[in-house]
């Protein structure tokens, strides 16, 4: 982001990004709703991968796979499991915190900066997705009321259906 600076436009990076702010957003849901001991749990692996996918962006290469795509999916299904409140088991959410940490990491890459420049793109980067996954997972811990349940579920189904339609849009032939 131009103005900025590397850094604050890091730290920005996963709130324009549109597949990461889902995945992060429902993935937190997802955490808040299963509560503190699953956060407990599925955080240190996602620190450990966003820090991995980071380290490998920062050298420019590019994932093998697709990996908005592959974030949007994940974001589909953890919509699902936040709407229906069937949240998976612990080791389960670990090894999903880890996939999509990766590829969140993966997908931030930034082209044409020096690396001292580069490295404080990713720094603020890793430090915007871990603020966004630890707000929307406490604000999830924190709903206690039935309404605040619901809402929380409403949440995840629009976040399926958001990733539903941008994965349509993508895959819809040109006319």
């Amino acid at each position: 982001m131009a103005g900025i600076g590397e850094f604050y436009g890091g730290i920005l990076h996963p709130l324009v990004v549109l597949p990461h702010i889902l995945v992060l957003l429902v993935f937190g849901l997802l955490l808040g709703q299963r509560g503190v001991r699953a956060m407990r749990f599925a955080y240190p692996p996602f620190v450990l991968a966003l820090m991995a996918g980071l380290f490998i962006a920062g050298f420019e290469r590019q994932p093998a796979l697709p990996a908005e795509t592959v974030l949007l999916l994940l974001a589909m299904v953890c919509g699902l499991l936040v709407a229906a409140q069937r949240p998976p088991p612990e080791p389960l959410l670990a090894c999903l915190a880890g996939g999509i940490a990766l590829l969140i990491g993966m997908d931030s890459g930034v082209t044409g900066l020096e690396r001292r420049e580069t490295f404080a793109a990713l720094a603020g980067c890793w430090l915007g997705v871990v603020l966004v996954l630890l707000v929307s997972a406490g604000v999830a811990e924190m709903a206690h009321r039935h309404w605040q349940r619901v809402a929380l579920r409403v949440l995840g189904s629009w976040v399926t259906a958001s990733a539903s339609l941008v994965l349509a849009l993508a895959f819809a032939p040109e006319t």
